[in-house]
Parts: C-alpha cells; sequence; structure tokens
C-alpha cells in the first residue's frame, strides 16, 4: 500500500542523498534541475524564511516518487502575507517536475490528497513543468478525475536545438545569411587580435571563472541601465557553489572567448544526460559589433555536436517580456513551460490568483517596476 513521507528537515533529506540522483535517473522526468546537487545547495543559499515539505510516496521501503516542494510565505503587495507551495528552487530552476518512478498516477493523486489535507497553506503553484513532461500529462489527468480547480496556463517559451547531425548540417541549416555573418565577424576579429578560446579549467580556481563571467554578464546589463541576473551577493555565491559541485561531476560548461588573452565573451552552461542547458551568458559591450556572443555559441556547439549531445536547449526567457531575440536565430524547436496553479483560501490568494491568470495587468506591474510578491 502506498504512502506518503513528509520530509520537513534538511536532515531528513540528506537522508535521501544516496538514493535521491538513482531515483531521478530511473524517472521519466530527468533534468539537471532535479538534481540532488542543485536542489540541496538551492535551499542551503535560498531555504531560510522557508519550510521543506519534500513528500515521497513509498510502498513498504521501496521510493516510488518524489514532489521536492516547499512552503513559502510572501508579502502580498504591502497588504498581508499568501502561504504558498512550490517546487523547491523555483524560482531558479528552469525546469520542474515530480520525480516518478513506478505506479505514476497513483503518486500523485496521493500526493495532491495529502497537501489538501494541510492546514497551513493558501496558494498552490507549480511553475516551469514543460509540456513533453510525464508531470505535466499525470496532472491534466488527475485534474479530469477530480474535484480540484488545478488551473493552467503557459508561462513561458522554452527554444531549443537538436544537435543529432554534424556541425556542418547544423550551420547549413541557421542559413546563408547568418553562417556568412558569423565567419565574417570572426574574421575582423582575428585581424585585429589574437582569438582563443578557453574553459573553467584555464582560469586555476572555480572562483576566478566565475567571477569572470559575473562581470562580462554584469558589464552587458549595466550597459543597457539594467541590474542583471548577478547584482545580488547571494545570487552570485549561489552559482559559485553549483559551479564547483557540478565540476566535479563533469556536468559544468563554462567557456570564455578571449582576445589577446583577455575574456571578452563566455556562456555558461550544465552538461547533463547528453543536453546542454545554457543558463546565462555575458560580453563586453565594446566587442558587441563583433557578436562575440553568438561567435562563442557556435564554437559551443560544435563542441557538443562532436561529444555526441543531442540537444542544446535555450530555456527560459522567451517570452514575451523578455529580450532573447538570439534564441530565436538558434533554435529550431520550441517546449511551452506551464504553471500550474490552485487558489485554496483567502481573499489575497484569490485577488493573486487573478493578477497570475491576466496577462496585460502582469505586464503593465511588470513594466511600472511594481511587484505582487515579495519574501518577508
Amino acid at each position: 500500500m502506498l504512502k506518503i513521507r513528509d520530509i520537513n528537515t534538511f536532515k531528513e533529506l540528506q537522508n535521501l542523498k544516496p538514493t535521491w540522483n538513482d531515483a531521478l535517473q530511473k524517472s521519466k522526468d530527468n533534468t539537471v534541475f532535479s538534481t540532488w546537487e542543485w536542489l540541496s545547495c538551492w535551499w542551503k543559499h535560498f531555504g531560510e524564511g522557508r519550510q521543506l515539505r519534500v513528500l515521497v510516496a513509498q510502498e513498504k521501503e521501496e521510493i516510488l516518487g518524489i514532489a521536492p516542494l516547499m512552503l513559502s510565505r510572501y508579502n502580498f503587495m504591502q497588504i498581508g502575507k499568501i502561504a504558498k507551495i512550490e517546487f523547491l528552487g523555483s524560482p531558479h530552476s528552469d525546469y520542474n517536475n515530480f520525480i516518478l518512478l513506478k505506479s505514476e498516477k497513483e503518486c500523485i493523486k496521493l500526493m495532491l490528497e495529502y497537501l489538501m489535507a494541510q492546514p497551513d497553506w493558501d496558494f498552490l503553484q507549480l511553475r516551469d513543468v514543460h509540456d513533453e513532461s510525464l508531470s505535466l500529462k499525470l496532472l491534466y489527468e488527475v485534474r479530469a478525475n477530480q474535484s480540484w480547480n488545478l488551473e493552467f496556463r503557459v508561462d513561458t517559451l522554452c527554444p531549443y536545438i537538436t544537435i543529432s547531425i554534424s556541425f556542418s548540417d547544423f550551420m547549413n541549416r541557421l542559413g546563408p545569411n547568418i553562417r556568412a555573418n558569423i565567419r565574417r565577424q570572426m574574421r575582423k576579429l582575428q585581424k585585429k587580435y589574437r582569438v582563443s578560446i578557453k574553459t573553467h579549467a584555464d582560469f586555476g580556481s572555480i572562483n576566478k571563472a566565475m567571477n569572470t563571467f559575473f562581470d562580462l554578464h554584469q558589464k552587458r546589463w549595466t550597459a543597457k541601465g539594467e541590474p542583471g541576473a548577478f547584482a545580488s551577493k547571494t545570487i552570485r555565491d549561489f552559482h559559485i557553489d553549483i559551479a564547483r559541485r557540478f565540476a566535479e561531476k563533469n556536468w559544468l560548461s563554462l567557456y570564455f572567448l578571449a582576445v589577446d588573452d583577455k575574456s571578452i565573451a563566455a556562456e555558461y552552461s550544465f552538461c547533463y544526460d547528453q543536453k546542454v542547458y545554457h543558463y546565462l551568458s555575458g560580453f563586453d559591450p565594446k566587442f558587441e559589433r563583433y557578436s562575440v556572443g553568438n561567435l562563442l555559441r557556435s564554437h559551443i556547439i560544435e563542441v557538443y555536436v562532436q561529444k555526441g549531445y543531442k540537444e542544446f536547449d535555450l530555456m527560459r526567457g522567451y517570452g514575451p517580456y523578455e529580450h532573447a531575440s538570439y534564441k530565436a536565430m538558434w533554435a529550431n524547436a520550441v517546449r511551452r513551460n506551464y504553471e500550474i496553479q490552485l487558489v485554496r483560501r483567502g481573499l489575497l490568494a484569490r485577488i493573486y490568483g487573478q493578477i497570475k491568470r491576466h496577462d496585460t495587468l502582469r505586464a503593465l506591474m511588470r513594466k511600472a517596476g511594481k511587484s505582487i510578491i515579495s519574501t518577508s
């Protein structure tokens, strides 16, 4: 008989470390953002003020499924608080899902039933469940058979590149204008500078490599008058920690384009399960005219084609509110990330749910710099 074990202390979570990634490898929704390394590191840096709500479905001692969830409390427009169930790792994970091994539909149903019996939350928000995942399919099926008012909406698009072909075939598919521009810009750069490609291994330490990457990313966004993704020390510390952990597992992909030994562009990605997850990039705006980001990316794709990887995922950042036209240039397919929500109780939760449903209102608030909710 299936039962749910509720893990809500980090010590209990650590006891799952020996079996977590093994379970993930056997599941149908296996992404780098569900690994023990990513989630435990995220909790270390962002878990303060939140409560773990990791649900383990098991039969006797056998684990059949894991729901990596947490309970967070947010200030709602400085009016009051909302207690929200969400995926562990939100909002920094580009993909989220349940880890399901056997009796998958029964596991999800039992997990939701367990959550509905808990009195300490107002709002369920499961972000970034992609449209090819078993988790999304089963959540749709469970909703059809239950009275739960689960609502589904597409939140963002995730372009990706299928690269199970030769690099020359891939470049030919981009079109003659793009190919010619990449070759032309590289010739211009090589005519003026000594051009080289580096990885994090060439820096002697992860700290030095990551800080060089942070600097290049921030330079680009500072030039636009925007804060950039790494303005926060907490965010930087998290990614340095992740880079160390992933480097030990050979999951880190951190490449630099350099001129005269000075790094002018960088791309920070993760390589996991024959797939590259492109997280963020950066470049020195002084070299923007050379399309240095595209020059570096073409090299990286060639590297992973030669290694036999099957996909280069450009991930989130392709919705109506993002600036990611370069992704359209490279991608040949796209996934949809869904957000699943359920308003359980309370006026504030209902208002928040209405705002989340209303694209125009959300866009106006984003444009005005208004945060709907913020951590306590």
